[in-house]
């Protein structure tokens, strides 16, 4: 039987403690590391004692570096945290920190790693590329996962069953999927407030200068629009659209679904100097076609129909429109970054 989880750092014994193991694997960005740490350590601050105590472990190499190069001093190694442990000395909680891409040399380690911790039975978070792996070894409850915009279409092609959202975080009390980078703060203080109570989590988005901690379920920006116009409408509308690229419906329904008239829509795109709703849903679905594009191995014409275009000439003439290139010389030129970190977490299924 395989030894559960074990904490290499002898955590101090404190009823009120919740210890933290915090995976840190090779590539995280200093975004998603710093908004998983640093609001524990607030909070800490605040509290005056150690509420929550942190342990950095690598999959791999005993300082991982992080995107911008920086290496980040942990206190054990994967292999070193997995055996020889009681129930006492189990971590409360693990965070999976992870970049947009997973190495392919950390894939075995964190395929291991987290059955480990599912075997051990510790409720986790996965950030990032993590989320695909969890996903990938089907630990996805309702079969719903986060996971980045940049990476969301290539992945729902390659995981038909399983549905990746456009959100922040989503996932129940034992496996938590989120998007990364800053999603990663409102994961971490949502935790700190069901621990704490709202009053510390109020004083840690006071200290970070956030407005506030937003709900899981927010929709990840797609483009500058999203963050340039607050517009709650703007942004309901931007939603139905991102939701229905596939199967685009038209803008006398989108006006229904949000209870407004075409008119009003117009105005308010206007307003914001947009491009007319009609034109800005077709480049919202010709956006997420340039992703599959670059991403995945999909046929042209599966593309187009993935992205709402009933044939491939209509597809080709607008997407020539907006990009000045056809399909066909853009997936000539893709780097193939994403495809190699999907086509990778893919064989974690097997």
């Amino acid at each position: 039987m395989n030894a559960p989880l074990s904490n290499h750092k002898s955590f101090v014994l404190d009823t009120m403690m919740t210890r933290i193991m915090v995976l840190v694997a090779d590539g995280v960005s200093l975004t998603t590391l710093s908004s998983t740490l640093e609001p524990f350590q607030h909070a800490n601050a605040i509290l005056g004692y150690s509420r929550f105590e942190l342990q950095l472990v690598s999959l791999r190499d005993k300082n991982p570096k992080t995107m911008a190069g920086i290496c980040v001093s942990c206190d054990a190694q994967s292999s070193e945290v997995l055996g020889h442990c009681n129930v006492v000395n189990r971590p409360d909680q693990v965070i999976l920190c992870c970049g947009q891409i997973l190495k392919e040399h950390d894939k075995g380690p964190m395929r291991t790693f987290v059955q480990r911790v599912v075997q051990s039975s510790v409720p986790l978070f996965a950030l990032g590329a993590a989320c695909s792996v969890v996903a990938a070894a089907g630990l996805i409850n309702g079969e719903k996962c986060a996971a980045h915009w940049k990476t969301i279409a290539p992945l729902g092609e390659k995981f038909p069953d399983i549905k990746f959202e456009n959100v922040l975080f989503t996932g129940d009390g034992k496996v938590a999927s989120c998007a990364g980078e800053l999603a990663t703060f409102d994961l971490v203080v949502g935790f700190i407030e069901k621990t704490c109570g709202p009053r510390i989590s109020s004083e840690i988005c006071n200290h970070f200068l956030a407005s506030g901690k937003r709900s899981g379920a927010t929709v990840q920006l797609l483009n500058g629009d999203a963050l340039i116009c607050e517009d709650e409408r703007f942004q309901h509308v931007l939603r139905i659209m991102t939701e229905t690229i596939e199967t685009p419906i038209s803008q006398i329904e989108i006006a229904h679904r949000v209870g407004l008239s075409l008119r009003q829509i117009e105005r308010i795109f206007a307003r914001h100097s947009f491009d007319p709703p009609s034109k800005y849903y077709i480049n919202l679905r010709l956006t997420r076609a340039r992703q599959l594009l670059e991403q995945t191995r999909m046929p042209l014409t599966e593309v187009a129909l993935a992205c709402g275009f009933s044939n491939l000439s209509a597809f080709s003439k607008n997407y020539r429109r907006v990009y000045g290139a056809t399909p066909k010389s853009t997936r000539a030129c893709f780097t193939g970054k994403y495809l190699d970190h999907v086509e990778s977490i893919s064989g974690l299924c097997t």
